[in-house]
């Protein structure tokens, strides 16, 4: 991104304070993050300069042109999954529109774990979970993605940085939910595994996933075997996967 484009778009998410947040960090290396209220969003986030958080508040919170909710008449969920929580943007905004709803947010990345933490610290129905939805229990390495060029990470034999890995069955009884109504998924390919291990699926209402097949072909069709039983849609880079009684 060239610099005046940069800080044009610094400028329309975070006003002036985004554009010297991100001048100054060109040139100093300082701020590292940069405290901002999303219009509407009763606590602030921060987000820290050079990396998709700001992307992540783009498209969520601020312009909403990532939608994981399924949009469906007097939908009232009581249990979310945030599997791929990255900072909490979507986490965050599920407990600003569903505030009644128990929300775990699962997030294996650590620097990643630590922004979510901070921002979904004002949230009481937000429990965060350090771990990589997985196939297995255990433990998986983590490495980069080229989902995106700044902080996508995804499971990989190479990667260096080793996180836990935990089933849904093990999330949902470690937080004590017996049913996911709403099963939110950005997990950079590793839907694959997940969902083919998915003697879960019965369990879940809705499933909004973004599926990663540019990065671990198979994705779509792993989740499609899974899931044929219930009804599906596109919206944008969110596919949503509906119990037949919605």
């Amino acid at each position: 991104m060239k610099i005046y484009d940069g800080l044009k778009w610094h400028y329309q998410l975070c006003g002036i304070r985004g554009v010297s947040a991100e001048a100054a960090f060109r040139i100093i290396g300082w701020p590292r993050v940069l405290t901002v209220t999303p219009r509407g969003v009763d606590h602030p986030v921060q987000l820290r300069l050079r990396t998709s958080d700001f992307c992540a508040y783009k498209d969520v919170l601020v312009c909403q042109d990532k939608l994981y909710d399924p949009g469906l008449p007097e939908f009232s969920p009581s249990t979310i999954v945030d599997a791929g929580a990255h900072i909490g943007m979507a986490s965050i905004y599920f407990a600003r529109k569903y505030p009644r709803a128990k929300i775990v947010a699962i997030e294996p990345e650590p620097s990643n774990f630590r922004a979510l933490l901070r921002n979904v610290s004002s949230y009481g129905s937000i429990v965060p979970i350090q771990a990589a939805l997985w196939k297995e229990d255990g433990e998986v390495g983590l490495g980069p993605s080229d989902a995106h060029p700044r902080g996508a990470f995804q499971v990989s034999d190479k990667g260096q940085l080793r996180v836990r890995a935990m089933t849904v069955p093990t999330l949902m009884r470690e937080t004590g939910i017996s049913s996911i109504d709403l099963l939110k998924l950005d997990i950079e390919g590793a839907e694959k595994e997940v969902f083919e291990a998915g003697d879960w699926i019965e369990s879940v209402r809705v499933i909004a996933v973004e599926l990663h097949d540019r990065v671990k072909p198979g994705c779509r069709a792993a989740v499609q075997a899974a899931a044929k039983k219930l009804g599906c849609f596109d919206r944008g880079d969110v596919t949503f996967y509906l119990a037949k009684s919605h």
